[in-house]
């Protein structure tokens, strides 16, 4: 799936534009059980972002192996294929590798900061709730 597409689907879900409520005990429990919510949701689009990453070094693999096997084949008129044009193939497909799973990683990040930020948010309600408990 393309990045922008989990960048969508976290918009989606509404998360940037929350606000922790602790006025009542009411709001309290209801923010938890938003929070869950969500943690469920980044969760899920963790595991696939984590699924998509590992296909693209797999596919990534696959082209580096191609280019190895083409570079044991003879070129046109039987000669061999020169060192340099092999290293330069290999070398674009790292960087095109390394740039696609940047993209991946930068949405892992923020996924990553989400669910901190969810469990922060958790123990201030938690306490909060304690204090009107007592």
């Amino acid at each position: 799936m393309n990045p922008k597409i989990y960048r969508k689907q976290i918009s989606e879900i509404g998360i940037e534009d929350m606000v922790i409520d602790v006025s009542s005990l009411q709001n309290a429990m209801q923010t938890m059980t938003q929070l869950d919510e969500y943690e469920k949701v980044l969760n899920k689009i963790k595991f696939n972002l984590h699924t998509d990453i590992r296909q693209l070094r797999v596919d990534y693999m696959k082209k580096m192996q191609e280019v190895e096997e083409k570079s044991k084949k003879k070129g046109l008129l039987g000669r061999e294929k020169s060192v340099d044009s092999i290293v330069k193939k290999k070398r674009n497909i790292k960087k095109a590798r390394a740039s696609d799973i940047a993209a991946y990683e930068m949405i892992e990040n923020l996924v990553n900061d989400y669910l901190k930020q969810i469990k922060e948010s958790r123990v201030y309600i938690k306490n909060h709730i304690q204090k009107k408990v007592q």
